[in-house]
This record gives structure tokens, C-alpha cells and sequence, in this order.
């Protein structure tokens, strides 16, 4: 069951990583500042070697100027 929601935060990862791409340019420092957090949380949230908390996620979708329903739309679970 655990596996599950790993699995859905990866495929919301990877949303967030395709949006960064286009807005950041692959710009890890940028992005960061404008989420309000470390380059390092970003590298390891992409990495999947840090899972996020609410408020980072409500950070990158500030930053990325999404909606978190736009990220959890088409998401089954």
C-alpha cells in the first residue's frame, strides 16, 4: 500500500519536472529561490531521493504557476 503513494508522488514529480523544464530552462538555483528552498531539495526531489512535505509542493506549484488540481488531475489512486 506504501508503494502506492510513492508511486503517485513520483508521477507528480515528474509533472512538476516537465513544467520546470519549460519555465526554468533547467535552471535548478532559480527555481529554487522562486519555491523558497535549496538547490539541494530541488536536485533531491527530482532524484527521488527526497519526498515532499504539503508546502513544498504548494511551493513549486507557486512557482511554476500551476494549480495542484492541474497536477493531481488524471492521477488514479
Amino acid at each position: 500500500m506504501h508503494n502506492k503513494y510513492e508511486q503517485i508522488e513520483k508521477i507528480i514529480v515528474e509533472k512538476i519536472y516537465k513544467e520546470f523544464l519549460l519555465k526554468y530552462e533547467g535552471n535548478k538555483s532559480k527555481f529554487a529561490k522562486a519555491s523558497f528552498c535549496s538547490e539541494t531539495t530541488v536536485r533531491r526531489v527530482f532524484r527521488n531521493k527526497q519526498r515532499m512535505t504539503v508546502d513544498l509542493l504548494l511551493r513549486f506549484c507557486d512557482a511554476l504557476n500551476i494549480k495542484i488540481t492541474d497536477l493531481l488531475n488524471k492521477i488514479e489512486y
